[in-house]
């Protein structure tokens, strides 16, 4: 009953109001543990120090892995589709990793294929599942957390995207982008990054996200890196 109070203040946020239950206690919990930090209804309700720091904490972390990316969703032309599905080839499954609500505007180009997609905003996964089954596509979208549930109880498929989400998970743990490649069941993987900096200092480089490139290259995958819209688009090939 504490952590469903703390979780409803905390939702109260509008950028967060959709975000996964199980979600948000799951780094409540880890949070509370690392700190080794006990909270009780009296910390909550009195507002206490360790209540405060605990929700502010837990604010801005959910922010920067949710918030930080989410803008892209609405703004990517069909175009933009077309050209990576021209880049990859044919397929008869694809897994989209924090999709957002992405496949609407992507599962029409190929309606044969099977679509299967994760986010941790409720939301937006209703609303997939109901376009899925309005427009008889064959697909599945499910709350997953790529931090801290088990990447081999994913579905298998001929191409994955990781659109726009690596980065915010660096955040959480550094590398994090390795352990996630490494374990995901695909031969092709397509991954983006914003060309904009989060510090509007100007625009990275086609060549740019160098951490990103040292980690394939240790991973030995081949890739090849495409300027496309307002995204740097990076096709690999395990």
């Amino acid at each position: 009953m504490l952590l469903e109070k703390i979780i409803d203040e905390i939702k109260r946020k509008k950028e967060l109001k959709d975000l996964d239950n199980e979600f948000i206690k799951r780094r409540i919990n880890i949070y509370l543990l690392k700190n080794k930090i006990y909270l009780d209804e009296d910390d909550v309700n009195r507002r206490s120090k360790k209540y405060m720091g605990l929700f502010k904490a837990m604010r801005k972390e959910l922010r920067i892995i949710y918030g930080a990316f989410r803008d892209v969703n609405e703004k990517r032309a069909s175009k933009i589709y077309e050209e990576i599905f021209s880049l990859v080839g044919k397929f008869d499954r694809l897994l989209d990793l924090g999709s957002g609500l992405n496949p609407m505007y992507y599962a029409k180009l190929n309606k044969e294929a099977e679509y299967y997609c994760c986010d941790i905003n409720n939301q937006e996964i209703k609303a997939l599942n109901r376009y899925f089954r309005r427009n008889k596509i064959i697909g599945e979208a499910f709350v997953f957390d790529l931090v801290y549930d088990d990447l081999s109880l994913l579905p298998k498929a001929d191409v994955i995207f990781l659109f726009r989400v690596l980065e915010s998970l660096e955040y959480y743990e550094r590398n994090i982008s390795k352990r996630i490649l490494e374990n995901l069941n695909s031969k092709i993987i397509v991954v983006s990054f914003a060309k904009n900096v989060l510090s509007n200092r100007g625009n990275i480089r086609r060549k740019g996200r160098i951490w990103f490139r040292r980690i394939l290259k240790r991973l030995n995958y081949r890739y090849k890196d495409y300027d496309i819209g307002d995204e740097i688009f990076l096709v690999i090939r395990k």
